[in-house]
Parts: structure tokens; sequence; C-alpha cells
């Protein structure tokens, strides 16, 4: 299953899909869009997007992580090995691909279409 946030592409301030992490070199917080969630070869990972401009980080770049869950607890996990890596964002530029060719007016949890590429939100229910 793959969940797409629409906060990178139609920003709205109110959003709820906003990841605060630590940056430690920085000793700051930092907020993040979350943009998307997905399952690849049964790891999920995670795609995050700065809220705003950060100086290390260009302003078209994401970033992945791997969601790892431990003891009912959730982290980001960063991915050491750089061709699991490029998977994973292969698999997100993919997924995105799919996600935006909907012809729909209301994709996510309220799409009903029939000619969608990409899976919904109560897919997991079928």
């Amino acid at each position: 299953m793959t969940d797409f946030f629409e906060d990178g592409y139609d920003i709205d301030e109110e959003d709820e899909d906003i990841i605060v992490l630590h940056n430690e070199e920085t000793d700051m917080d930092e907020e993040y869009y979350l943009l998307a969630q997905y399952d690849l070869d049964g790891v999920w990972y995670v795609v995050l997007q700065p809220t705003k401009p950060l100086p290390d980080i260009e302003e078209d770049m994401v970033l992945i992580y791997e969601l790892v869950e431990k003891d009912g607890e959730y982290s980001f996990k960063v991915i050491d090995d750089d061709d699991r890596l490029q998977r994973a964002f292969d698999e997100f530029n993919r997924l995105r691909m799919e996600y935006e060719e909907c012809d729909c007016e209301d994709c996510g949890d309220g799409c009903d279409c029939e000619d969608c590429a990409h899976e919904h939100h109560d897919d997991e229910d079928k």
C-alpha cells in the first residue's frame, strides 16, 4: 500500500502531516512535510520534504528514511546503502508518477474512480 499526502504539492499552513525532527548537528528542531509512506520488499519507507528552506538541503530534494517499529514505537532509520537508497527513491518516483496520472478530481481517501493507476487508501480493506 502507498499513502501520498498532498503537502508537498499543495502546501497548507494548517497541515497535519508535519514531522518534527531534531537536527543534532545544529541542535535545532526542523519541520518536514510527510509526502509519502510506502512498502518496498517488506520494508516501509517515508519521504519527507522541509517545510522551509534549509541550508544543507536543496529546495527540490526529499529525504527518504526507513520506518522502523520497535515495541510499538516508530523511528526513522538512515539508509546507509547507496543501492538500497536509490531503489527506494526510484520506487517513490514510480509511485508518485502513478498517483499524478489519475484523472479524477479527488484522489486520496475520497477517490472512487475506476481508472486510477495508483492504490487507494481504502484498498487495504479489499
